[in-house]
């Protein structure tokens, strides 16, 4: 009897452990299809953001429809997968006006940059860093044109 009881015990923690794993695989599994989710979706935004801000400081105001298209999906995207924070970045940015033209629209953009940085677990930068430079300053201040035009 002692024996049937071990037996059984056993069997019932062995299919309790598997069930237990296989839930915890399963949990681990959506995370990680959640996480290239949301960073494809933040790389694709970024990306159409980037060519639709460079046509309009090269004076192409006219928007392609492809390139809108690609933005609207990022967004939607954004807004499915997202953290709160990142969604509520994004309707801040989209709200000021999403061009990346004025002072405010480029640093609600900031701010949502930062908001996915600490979505996909990047600790969040230092205030000392100022990411409105890095982002926007369209060239290096020791640019090589610069010296040999004043040659």
């Amino acid at each position: 009897m002692t024996i049937t009881l071990a037996a059984i015990l056993s069997l019932i923690t062995g299919l309790v452990g598997a069930v237990f794993g296989h839930v915890l695989s399963e949990k681990k599994s959506r995370n990680d299809e959640l996480a290239k989710m949301r960073l494809d979706a933040y790389t694709d935004f970024l990306k159409a953001t980037s060519l639709l801000v460079s046509a309009r400081r090269s004076g192409r105001i006219q928007d392609e429809i492809v390139e809108l298209g690609a933005l609207n999906d990022a967004k939607s995207r954004i807004c499915v997968c997202a953290d709160a924070g990142v969604v509520e970045a994004l309707e801040s940015f989209w709200l000021q006006g999403g061009t990346l033209e004025k002072e405010q629209e480029i640093l609600a953009y900031t701010r949502l940059c930062r908001a996915m940085r600490e979505s996909l677990g990047r600790d969040g930068l230092s205030t000392e860093i100022r990411l409105s430079d890095i982002l926007f300053r369209l060239e290096p201040s020791t640019f090589s044109y610069r010296r040999e035009a004043s040659d």
